[in-house]
């Protein structure tokens, strides 16, 4: 009795360790299962007293590394003026001024300059022209003009004068209508006009907003991640001053300074506009503008200067 007893339960201990599992041996309905949920914990895995992620509910954001691609600037100066238009005392040495501190301080992978009779109408454009021929939509532009400004009452319009602009005619000039074309047409995540010349802040033309600054890491990452078509004028649609301090213009004076005095490693296009705003105000008879170029592709992001 005692062997048929115990062979009995040999049998059913095999029967169960072949028997199917019990996820299935589970009824399906309707292509469900009645079985819910099975929960396996991993011995391995450390306990959460919660929902296992340890930054869930802390507000606490990951902020990826920006993608930075190339830094290129075009820089025009001239002074050489003859003909209609008189000549100038401190844009060329402005424009070099400008040249020297950002590929000294700053980062930057091309720079081109423009001086004097190398400032031709057709020499400006041809560069404007390979800025949208070649650069890539990670890049960044940086464009500073130095040099007579003209505006056009009848045709309610602004214009850059070229070295070779030798008459008063709209037919020399390149107008600030042609350069906001080409400025839509550079596919840079962020390009930053700088213009030093009479009636620059024509090429605004429309109310536009930006993101507030705020002077942490997430801010940076959003407005570098936010494309920008931003332009830095030293006035409006008003004359604007040749002379001023130390050989520079008044604008372009407080402009170095302020790019030298920089000791952050990120320098957005809206700090250095808040760093001179004032002193060039307080000593001259124009005002600095700065804003978004209307109808070019800003959403809002901002140009920013990255120390070496």
């Amino acid at each position: 009795m005692k062997r048929i007893v115990t062979l009995l339960t040999i049998a059913l201990f095999l029967s169960f360790l072949t028997a199917p599992t019990f996820a299935q041996n589970a009824k399906v309905v309707s292509g469900k299962s009645e079985i819910k949920h099975v929960k396996t914990i991993d011995p391995e895995m450390p306990q959460m007293r919660g929902s296992g992620d340890p930054l869930k509910g802390l507000n606490v954001a990951r902020v990826d590394a920006m993608i930075i691609g190339n830094y290129y600037a075009l820089i025009i100066g001239v002074d050489s003026y003859t003909g209609a238009w008189a000549e100038l005392n401190n844009a060329v040495g402005d424009a070099k001024a400008v040249k020297k501190i950002l590929s000294s301080k700053y980062r930057f992978d091309k720079i081109k300059t423009l001086y004097n009779e190398e400032a031709t109408r057709e020499a400006i454009i041809n560069e404007m022209i390979w800025l949208v021929d070649n650069v890539k939509p990670a890049d960044n532009v940086f464009i500073y003009y130095s040099g007579h400004g003209e505006f056009q009452k009848s045709l309610n319009k602004g214009y850059w004068v070229p070295v070779d602009a030798t008459v008063a005619s709209v037919s020399k000039y390149i107008s600030n209508s042609d350069i906001q074309t080409y400025l839509a047409g550079i596919k840079s995540n962020h390009t930053l006009l700088v213009s030093d010349a009479c009636f620059s802040g024509d090429i605004f033309r429309g109310r536009t907003i930006s993101v507030p600054f705020e002077d942490s890491e997430r801010y940076y990452y959003n407005v570098h991640k936010l494309k920008s078509r931003q332009a830095l004028t030293s006035g409006g649609i008003e004359p604007v001053m040749d002379g001023g301090r130390d050989g520079h213009s008044v604008f372009a004076y407080y402009l170095l300074q302020s790019l030298r005095n920089n000791d952050s490693k990120y320098f957005d296009a809206s700090q250095l506009y808040g760093s001179i705003k004032i002193p060039v105000t307080n000593n001259s008879d124009q005002s600095p503008k700065f804003s978004p170029i209307k109808n070019s592709g800003d959403e809002g992001g901002q140009f920013i200067f990255i120390k070496r």
